[in-house]
């Protein structure tokens, strides 16, 4: 069982999108070689970029303080772990580790944790409600993955 956020975590995540999404093509952040800035073929393509990017900050975790992305792509969304290529966020989140635990978990629900002040959202957050189609029942921890977690 891996434990929430650690590395075996993010590549369990990984491999789980990549299953969902019929294991497409190497885009940035989906493996290793995207943190040097290289994908499977060579540079990675950043072009026009994702739709929605949010950066997520979390302090308290047992590696130390983490940063991570929600990518947003169409119908398809994606997490690129830390130590990956980052795009520009719009939208930044931050929280503690058990309030993150608690999301990802199903325990709490994200907008329980900002109307607590467990959680704080800056940046463009008008991006979020243009992407609500995307985002609508968005859950990032695919129960396969939740079950294998530890929190």
């Amino acid at each position: 069982m891996a434990r929430f956020l650690s590395a075996e975590w993010f590549r369990e995540l990984g491999a789980a999108s990549a299953r969902a999404a019929g294991g497409a093509g190497s885009r940035p952040g989906d493996d290793r070689a995207e943190a040097a800035g290289t994908g499977a073929g060579g540079p990675v393509d950043r072009g026009a970029g994702p739709a929605l990017v949010i950066q997520i900050s979390v302090t308290g975790a047992p590696e130390g303080e983490l940063r991570y992305q929600v990518v947003v792509e169409g119908t398809q969304t994606r997490v690129l772990p830390p130590g990956a290529v980052f795009w520009p966020a719009q939208v930044q989140m931050s929280s503690d580790y058990a309030t993150m635990a608690g999301i990802a978990e199903g325990k709490l629900p994200a907008i329980e944790a900002l109307s607590l002040g467990r959680a704080r959202v800056s940046g463009d957050t008008s991006a979020l409600s243009t992407d609500g189609p995307s985002l609508a029942g968005l859950d990032l921890v695919p129960p396969a993955v939740r079950a294998r977690t530890t929190f």
